[in-house]
C-alpha cells in the first residue's frame, strides 16, 4: 500500500515544464581541484514530496513541510528538544504493518538542473529507547521528473555524538552529475524506526553570497524571480561615513595559501597563514558550515613546543587517528588557518559544529606536573610567568582574530562560546586556562575568559560603533560570473543570462531545461532576433516593452 504527501517550503513557487534528457558532459575532479572548489547547497529551501511505502509519520516527529530542507540541523545532546535554533527536530518514520521493511521515498525539487552535483550528506539518529536504527539509504536523480538514474547508497562517513549516535551518512562522488530531482529512499527493518534530518545536495563551483548590501563580493547584483540568478547590474560606487575607527581587513579568508594582517586598524597587528589541510583528509568534513557563532578552545599540549605552527601540522598531518579538526590556531606570534571557514568542522562534539569557527588557542610552555597535559600546575611563580608572557599575548591575538570574524560574518560578541557550552552537558572543562577564576576555581568567567571578551569587545566596538571611518565600496566585476550565488536566506540559485537561458535551451543544453520548454524558448528565440511574436506575454516590468526577462520573469507564474 503506498501513500503520498505532498509537502511544500515557503515562498517556493514550484515549475514543471517538459524538458529535454539531453545531458552535458560531466566534470570529473580530482582531490587537488576539489581543494580549490567550493559547495553550495541546491536544496536548501526547495520543496519535496514524501511517498510513504507500508510507513506512517512517527509520532512527535511529523514534518511540518520544510523539515528536511530548512537548512537547520536538529538538536543532539536532548533528543526530545524542539526548541533549538527555531528546529522542531527530527522527522520519524515507522511500519504501518509491522512486518517485513518499509520504505519512505523523499524527492526533491531543486527548482532547476543544478551543474556539478557531487555530494549527498544526511544525518540520521541511532536511539535505542525508541527503537531507533539507521535505515539503508540509497540515492537516484533525474533531469525530467520522470526518469530517474542511480546515484548510490549512503555510507556512515562519521559518528557525530557517540551517546545518541548521531550518524553523518554521506556520498562523495569523483564524478559530478547534473540533474533537477533527487530523489532519496530510506528503506528499514519493520522493527525499527527512522529518524532524520538535513538532506544537503551540493554543486561544486565558483560560490559567491549576496552581501547585506544587496550584491555579490564584486557588486554584481541579481534578479532571482526566474528561480535563477540572472545579472541585472552593478552596485554604485559609494563612500559613506560607517561607524567605528578601525577598518577590518579585506583579505578573503578562504583564500588558500594567502597570508595577511589582521588588527592593523587598531595596533594589534597579527599575521594570518591560510594553509588548508588536504581534503583527502578523513577529518576534513566536506560538510557546509552555516556560521552562526565562534567557539574558543584551548590547545591543552603543554609541551614546551607546541606553538601555533607545530599543532598546525599536527592538525593537517596528523595520524594518530583522531577524527578532530578545527579552522584557526593562535598563538602570541602567529595565526594558522587550517581549515576555511565554510567547511565545518569537527571540535564541537555536537551539532555545533554545522554552525560555528573553532579557534584553538595555544597553551605550550604551560607548567605540568608528573602527569604531562592532564596534570597542569596551575599556581607558583612559573605559571604566573607563563601566563604573562605566553599565554596573555595569544588570547590577545584570538580576541583580534575573533573581533574580525565576528564583523566579517556580522555577528555580535554574544555569540561567541566556550568549548564546555555546547559539549555534552558542559562536561569539558575547555577553555580551561581561561576559565580558572583569581583562587584557581574553574568557573565559567574566568579571569583569563573576562581579559579575553574585553579586548574582543574593545575590538570590535573599534570597528563598529566608537568614533567613525569612511567606507569606501567600489565595484568593478570581473567579466567571469560564478556558478551559483546564495542569497541571504540560505537558498542557492544557478548563475546564467537571460540569452544563454533561452538560446541554450534551443540548443539542446540541459544545463538550462529547468527555465523554459521549446514552445517558450522560441518566443524568446523570436525577441532576441527582434521578430514579431504572438501574444499572450505580458510586459513583466511595465517598461512598454517585452524583453527576454519579462518572459523569463513570468514563465514561472505561467505554468
Amino acid at each position: 500500500m503506498k501513500k503520498l504527501a505532498f509537502f511544500l517550503t515557503a515562498a517556493i513557487i514550484a515549475l514543471c515544464p517538459a524538458v529535454m534528457a539531453v545531458e552535458a558532459a560531466v566534470p570529473v575532479y580530482d582531490t587537488e581541484e576539489r581543494a580549490a572548489t567550493r559547495q553550495a547547497t541546491v536544496t536548501q529551501n526547495k520543496t519535496y514530496t514524501v511517498e510513504f511505502d507500508d510507513a506512517v509519520p512517527l509520532e512527535n516527529y511529523t514534518d511540518d513541510g520544510n523539515e528536511l530542507t530548512d537548512g537547520i540541523y536538529a538538536p543532539v545532546i536532548d533528543y526530545n528538544n524542539t526548541d533549538w535554533l527555531g528546529s522542531d527536530g527530527w522527522v520519524g518514520y515507522k511500519s504501518e504493518s509491522g512486518e517485513g521493511t518499509y520504505s519512505v521515498t523523499v524527492t526533491v525539487d531543486i527548482g532547476y538542473v543544478a551543474r556539478e552535483i557531487g555530494q549527498v550528506f544526511i544525518r540520521t539518529m541511532t536511539e535505542r529507547r525508541i527503537a531507533g536504527l539507521t535505515p539503508f539509504i540509497s540515492v537516484k536523480a533525474s533531469v525530467d521528473g520522470e526518469n530517474f538514474f542511480n546515484v548510490g547508497d549512503l555510507e556512515v562517513q562519521n559518528v557525530e555524538n557517540k551517546r545518541t549516535e548521531i550518524l553523518i551518512n554521506r556520498i562523495q562522488l569523483e564524478e559530478t552529475f547534473s540533474a533537477r530531482y533527487i530523489r532519496v529512499i530510506f528503506t528499514q527493518d519493520a522493527q525499527y524506526t527512522t529518524l532524520t534530518d538535513e538532506i544537503c545536495v551540493s554543486a561544486y563551483g565558483d560560490i559567491e553570497r549576496i552581501t547585506s548590501l544587496g550584491g555579490d563580493s564584486e557588486g554584481r547584483i541579481y534578479d532571482l524571480a526566474s528561480g535563477y540568478a540572472i545579472q541585472t547590474g552593478v552596485l554604485k560606487d559609494t563612500m559613506e561615513k560607517v561607524p567605528g575607527y578601525a577598518r577590518p581587513t579585506s583579505a578573503d579568508f578562504d583564500e588558500p595559501d594567502k597570508t595577511f594582517y589582521i588588527g592593523e586598524g587598531f595596533g594589534q597587528k597579527v599575521k594570518v597563514i591560510n594553509d588548508f589541510m588536504s581534503v583527502g583528509r578523513p577529518y576534513y568534513s566536506h560538510y557546509l558550515n552555516d556560521i552562526r557563532y565562534i567557539v574558543i578552545h584551548n590547545t591543552g599540549m603543554c609541551e614546551p613546543y607546541s606553538d601555533a605552527a607545530f599543532v598546525h601540522d599536527y592538525l593537517i598531518n596528523k595520524t594518530d587517528g583522531s577524527s578532530s579538526s578545527w579552522h584557526y590556531t593562535v598563538d602570541g606570534s602567529v595565526i594558522y588557518h587550517g581549515l576555511p571557514d565554510a567547511v565545518a568542522g569537527w571540535h564541537a562534539a555536537t551539532n555545533y559544529n554545522f554552525y560555528t569557527i573553532g579557534i584553538e588557542i595555544c597553551v605550550q610552555g604551560a607548567p605540568v606536573g608528573p602527569g604531562g597535559n592532564n596534570d597542569p600546575i596551575t599556581k607558583g611563580a612559573a605559571y604566573e610567568k607563563w601566563y604573562e608572557e605566553t599565554f596573555t599575548p595569544a588570547m590577545e591575538n584570538a580576541a583580534v582574530l575573533t573581533a574580525e570574524l565576528l564583523v566579517k560574518y556580522e555577528l555580535t560578541p554574544d555569540k561567541i562560546l566556550q568549548h564546555t557550552d555546547v559539549y555534552y552537558f558542559q562536561a569539558k572543562q575547555c577553555p580551561y586556562y581561561m576559565r580558572l577564576n583569581t583562587n584557581k576555581q574553574l568557573v565559567h568567567d574566568g579571569t583569563g575568559w573576562k581579559y579575553f571578551m574585553e579586548l574582543v569587545n574593545k575590538y570590535y566596538s573599534a570597528m563598529t560603533s566608537e568614533g567613525t571611518r569612511l567606507e569606501k565600496h567600489n565595484y568593478s566585476p570581473s567579466a567571469t560570473l560564478p556558478d551559483y550565488v546564495i542569497d541571504t536566506d540560505g537558498t542557492a540559485y544557478m548563475v546564467t543570462t537571460s540569452v544563454e537561458a533561452a538560446t541554450a535551451f534551443v540548443n539542446g543544453d540541459a544545463d538550462y531545461n529547468g527555465i523554459i520548454d521549446k514552445r517558450d524558448a522560441e518566443h524568446i528565440r523570436r525577441v532576441i532576433l527582434g521578430e514579431d511574436v504572438s501574444r499572450g506575454y505580458p510586459d513583466a516590468n511595465g517598461d512598454g516593452k517585452v524583453t527576454v526577462n519579462d518572459y523569463l520573469r513570468i514563465l514561472r507564474k505561467t505554468k
